[in-house]
């Protein structure tokens, strides 16, 4: 392989610089050189290892650092891993990258908020690679310049600096790197990855070529890629992150969500070969929507109406794949539709339940994070479709684009054109002037610790902004939506891009349960619960008055929410 370093450079060069144009892409299957895929199903992983992690929620905002570990738990094979963090208001990826693990390797990365600008950034010490190299504790800033309408702008540079300050991250594994059966030479895969004496040889200038000459190549044949040290993904990655605030000597932490690619119940299986470089070369329409979902990227997405809309909104590069809706199981290598839908039937849920605490003795304040990752597979904002002087409303039927993920073919539900969970009758816009794409819960009914409630049919709190016509339920607006008790300062997260505050209506504590159930059937027919893909957490901050002067007294609490299915 090593003779090959050079042409394989310049020919990942010229396709990184655009020079070739649209090229092809492809998902392997395995089978012709790679091992073959046997995974069928997406599942919930109960372990906390698989094949993709979602992050629920990063934030940067009042001085937040947001830290990130990754852990290889699979001691044979080294992994090929795409990182991507998208904005908390529509699913925009403002960075991605790729990282490639040892053997039992952990990498580590922080995110904070660069003080120039305002704009998050991400940084690593550690000696695991990445395409692009991060660089030793060298911070790199997010971009904005997929928050904003391109043609014409709408959005102020602080708004859209914001914007890229909270949002959730997607990790999964796009390949194995397999050690090398017959002799290793300096350039071979598995060689480059694996860490000696605790830092990897491609982490060095030459290494660094090398590694790229490698991982830079679209590959479309499966000898190709096996040839190159390259095997379909087994999974085995766990991952955890905390939001920690050193000024205010507050911690919140998690485990990240797995999502497994399963061969049989309980049986971790092998995905699809779905690594793609890491290129600004387009893809090309409507090559393009073989590998993803994302109704932006697509040739024809609906729009409000239903009609076809003249894609894609933006033109897509190698970089955007894979996504969490590039076909993954096997027995289906072009149509991302059907993944999106499996990932997205894995994370629904019907209720959600968790604590909230506002007890001023303690000066106790609550902030629930919502988090829908699958939601931009169904429905995203096309920015290109308002002007500075035109913000986003309900008229404009192309705001909203919708990916049609199979769902219920039937006039009575107002689900004719779009799909199980996400259509145009339940996304409203947020009236706020934001541009946020909203989802309505069910209902919602809190208590508190002795049983008291106001009941089911008496108003419950109201969370605003809210949606005109929808005041008794919660309006979960952003993709990452933060719901705020009480608090109209900083609160817990000091969230700001998809937020909404609790005036009145609960209780000092207790507990309560939101309604995700997104109800299928005309009213008094038999109906069914879609759900809604949630994830998140009850984020608890409080304060010991009774703390000795020169210790901290401050205290954050994390708690998962609760789920029915």
């Amino acid at each position: 392989m090593k003779k090959n370093v050079l042409a394989l450079s310049i020919a990942a060069m010229i396709g990184g610089l655009g020079f070739a144009g649209a090229a092809s892409a492809a998902v392997l299957p395995g089978g012709a050189g790679l091992t073959a895929a046997t995974a069928t199903e997406l599942v919930l992983s109960e372990g906390g290892v698989g094949h993709m992690l979602l992050v629920p929620y990063y934030n940067v905002q009042n001085g937040n650092m947001t830290v990130l570990h990754v852990v290889n738990t699979d001691t044979v094979n080294g992994k090929a891993v795409k990182v991507r963090f998208r904005g908390a208001a529509n699913s925009d990826d403002v960075m991605d990258f790729q990282v490639y693990m040892s053997p039992g390797d952990v990498w580590t990365a922080a995110v904070t908020a660069d003080p120039a600008t305002g704009v998050a950034q991400v940084q690593s010490a550690d000696a695991t690679c990445t395409i692009p190299a991060l660089g030793n504790n060298t911070p790199q800033l997010f971009t904005t310049g997929r928050l904003d309408s391109i043609s014409a702008p709408y959005k102020t540079d602080t708004v859209k600096a914001n914007g890229t300050r909270e949002g959730y991250v997607e990790i999964f594994n796009m390949a194995d790197i397999p050690a090398p059966v017959a002799p290793a030479t300096a350039s071979d895969l598995y060689t480059l990855v694996k860490h000696v004496n605790q830092v990897a040889p491609c982490s060095t200038t030459t290494g660094a070529a090398e590694l790229w000459a490698i991982a830079g190549q679209n590959y479309t044949a499966e000898a190709d890629a096996a040839a190159a040290g390259f095997d379909t993904p087994t999974g085995g990655l766990m991952g955890d992150w905390y939001i920690i605030n050193v000024p205010e000597t507050t911690t919140f932490s998690g485990a990240a969500t797995a999502v497994v690619a399963e061969s049989a119940p309980g049986v971790s299986g092998r995905g699809n070969f779905v690594h793609f470089p890491q290129i600004d070369t387009a893809v090309g329409s409507p090559a393009i929507d073989a590998f993803t979902a994302d109704p932006l990227l697509r040739s024809a997405p609906e729009d409000v109406a239903g009609a076809a809309y003249a894609g894609p909104a933006l033109a897509a590069g190698f970089y955007d794949l894979p996504d969490m809706s590039t076909p993954y199981t096997a027995g289906n290598t072009t149509d991302p539709l059907i993944q999106a839908a499996k990932l997205t039937s894995a994370l629904a849920v019907t209720s959600v339940t968790n604590q909230y605490a506002n007890d001023e003795s303690i000066s106790a304040k609550t902030d629930w994070v919502f988090s829908m990752p699958t939601r931009r597979y169904s429905v995203a904002a096309n920015y290109e479709a308002v002007t500075a002087t035109a913000g986003a409303t309900d008229t404009n039927v192309e705001y909203r684009l919708f990916s049609n993920l199979g769902g219920l073919v039937n006039a009575a539900t107002a689900r004719a054109t779009q799909d199980e969970w996400f259509f145009a009758a339940n996304t409203p816009i947020a009236t706020d002037g934001s541009g946020n794409i909203c989802v309505i819960a069910d209902g919602q009914r809190f208590w508190d610790r002795e049983e008291t409630t106001a009941g089911s049919t008496t108003p419950g709190p109201v969370f605003s902004p809210r949606v005109p016509g929808r005041v008794a339920n919660v309006a979960l607006c952003g993709e990452t939506s933060v719901l705020v008790f009480k608090d109209t300062g900083n609160s817990v997260l000091a969230a700001s891009v998809a937020r909404s505050t609790m005036t009145n209506g609960t209780y000092t504590n207790g507990w309560g349960v939101v309604q995700t159930g997104n109800t299928v059937g005309a009213p008094g027919a038999n109906v069914t619960q879609q759900g809604l893909p949630l994830m998140g957490a009850s984020f608890i901050k409080l304060t010991n008055p009774q703390a000795a002067p020169g210790l901290s007294g401050t205290y954050g609490i994390t708690w998962p929410h609760r789920f029915t299915r």
